[in-house]
């Protein structure tokens, strides 16, 4: 081997082995990435802040702790019955949701060292206050689905005590649990006590009484045999309690020095003065400006991926009916369309959503989901619509020496497009929506600003009224495009 090629080589070795070493480097110097599951609609321990940012005591105590250990924290917002579930399947790692440790929850989960002690306490109207688990019996009990309130309600958990032939009434956050209470659709609320100072304070009308017997401790969920985790949480707590962090953070969210009597400004201040309080303050706005543009991407995008589905299931249907013989494809596409329109789209959504997408991906989950969805509906609008073309038609196009696709592409479609756009601007009007439900897989969309509005303000007509105008506005104005486009085609005829 001459020298240049000796030197060529060595060369070529030294960039490896330096590359090599440079990767590991960079390796070891990187942060570990960490998926962590929470219910943002827990104040203050988790929620949204003004500009929809997520906030609250685990979320800065648990980013307190990725800082102190060097992890990269990535936050999935999901309903709270969702999250052990979801640990399970390995979709997240960590569960931040002021939860506690239960012999059942131990199964599927390990748990951190204690960082808060709560108890449960019984929240009521100040004209009928109720002061034990005895007085709750025969009641209507209202609880956070899945939460420790509802296990002890509902009798699965008599630890702390038995609520005996109570009516448990679940919601998916806790403020719709008082504003139930609110409205007297039920008799109490049964919640931790941290949370029933907060909303007692901001709601003169009610009152709560902590119940005696009921202290638990408060942990973090880490993944099933996840030591490492588990170690590495438990050090950046202990840390942040030497420190002194860990008292500062606290202080920051159960003061109670920013909370304000929400009812009595809402009251107080007139028709003006409350739109402002509900629109303007904390810049609430935003989340109907926000849900609206979700909507409104997720819709479009969904539309434009049903066609396609719909127009591919649909030609291969008509294909199979020419031929008069089932092939695989349309067999499959006839079970597709089955299944589909034979299930709800809100199930639809969470399975693609936790099942195949894992937690990931959010607004590309529902894109899919809504996509497959409206593809079911739109292939036999499709195939309707085509049919009904009169069968002469393609004799016509025949004798002009088309073939099959080319009479369908230059004859039959066009001319199917006629009878198909009213189903089609349906169809659309009808996602729009469908898309409602995209809360239920922590998606702000309109519906679901409109409900976090209501849980921040506790007024529930004004917030949910403006999205239903909202809603009606889009389509009202999707339906006179769409008659504009059908009068036009019927200048044709």
């Amino acid at each position: 081997m001459s020298d240049k090629m000796k030197i060529k080589v060595f060369s070529c070795i030294m960039l490896t082995l330096l590359f090599l070493c440079a990767c590991r480097t960079q390796s070891v110097y990187a942060k570990e990435k960490i998926t962590v599951g929470t219910n943002a609609e827990y104040a203050p321990f988790e929620y949204l802040d003004s500009n929809g940012n997520l906030t609250g005591f685990d979320y800065e105590l648990l980013e307190a702790i990725a800082q102190e250990e060097n992890l990269e924290l990535e936050w999935k917002d999901m309903p709270f019955d969702s999250l052990v579930g979801s640990m399970e399947t390995g979709n997240i790692q960590i569960i931040a949701a002021a939860i506690g440790p239960t012999k059942e929850r131990e199964k599927s989960v390990d748990f951190s060292d204690v960082y808060y002690t709560g108890s449960q306490s019984i929240v009521s109207s100040q004209k009928t206050p109720l002061y034990d688990f005895a007085e709750l019996s025969g009641k209507r009990v209202a609880v956070l689905e899945g939460s420790q309130s509802d296990f002890i309600v509902s009798g699965e958990n008599t630890d702390y005590g038995v609520v005996e032939n109570a009516t448990v009434v679940r919601f998916k956050n806790a403020a719709s649990a008082v504003m139930e209470l609110k409205n007297g659709g039920v008799n109490a609320v049964l919640i931790d006590t941290i949370m029933a100072e907060i909303y007692c304070r901001q709601n003169d009308d009610i009152v709560y009484q902590k119940v005696d017997g009921t202290e638990e401790d408060t942990v973090y969920c880490i993944e099933k045999g996840n030591t490492e985790l588990l170690n590495t949480v438990n050090k950046g707590l202990k840390k942040l309690k030497d420190n002194g962090e860990y008292d500062q953070i606290y202080e920051k969210f159960f003061s109670g020095e920013n909370d304000t009597t929400q009812v009595q400004i809402a009251d107080n201040t007139g028709i003006i003065g409350t739109f402002k309080f509900i629109f303007l303050q904390d810049n609430r706005w935003k989340y109907y400006l926000n849900g609206l543009q979700v909507t409104l991407l997720v819709s479009i995008m969904s539309v434009l991926l049903g066609t396609v589905i719909g127009l591919m299931a649909a030609m291969i249907k008509l294909n199979a009916d020419r031929k008069k013989k089932e092939t695989v494809l349309s067999r499959i596409i006839h079970i597709y369309v089955d299944v589909i329109r034979g299930t709800p789209s809100v199930l639809q959504l969470m399975i693609v959503y936790f099942a195949v997408f894992h937690s990931r991906l959010g607004y590309v989950a529902a894109v899919v989901s809504f996509g497959i969805n409206s593809g079911a509906y739109v292939s036999e609008v499709i195939r309707a619509g085509i049919m009904a073309v009169d069968k002469g038609q393609q004799e016509a196009g025949r004798s002009l020496g088309l073939g099959y696709k080319d009479t369908m592409r230059f004859i039959i479609i066009p001319q199917a497009l006629k009878n198909i756009l009213p189903a089609m601007g349906n169809e659309f009007i009808q996602l729009i929506k469908e898309t409602s439900i995209l809360g239920y897989v922590g998606i702000m969309d309109l519906t679901k600003a409109s409900s976090y509005v209501s849980s921040r303000t506790y007024q529930m007509f004004i917030p949910l009224i403006t999205a239903g105008i909202m809603y009606y506005l889009i389509v009202k104005i999707l339906s006179i495009f769409l008659e504009k486009m059908e009068r036009r085609m019927r200048q044709s005829d």
